[in-house]
């Protein structure tokens, strides 16, 4: 592992860790582009792999939700 990908994993493993407890200062730091950076890109993915995680459990609870039955709704009327 040369040293540009550990910059990358580092930076990645920083902004999930910095997403889940600091959201708002994650998104302050990660608002002003800095491309050339492999800490920074990292940085930037993995504040958006943990919002696609939280994303993806919150889906969960709807999907596992029962229809509601028609017949339910006209029987209270």
């Amino acid at each position: 592992m040369d040293e540009q990908e550990q910059k990358y994993i580092d930076g990645f493993n920083s902004g999930y860790l910095l997403a889940k407890h600091e959201p708002t200062l994650a998104a302050q730091i990660t608002a002003s582009p800095n491309d050339h950076n492999p800490f920074f890109s990292g940085l930037v993915n993995g504040k958006s792999e943990y919002e696609r995680e939280v994303r993806e459990w919150a889906k969960s609870f709807s999907r596992g939700a029962p229809a509601q039955d028609d017949r339910d709704i006209n029987r209270d009327r």
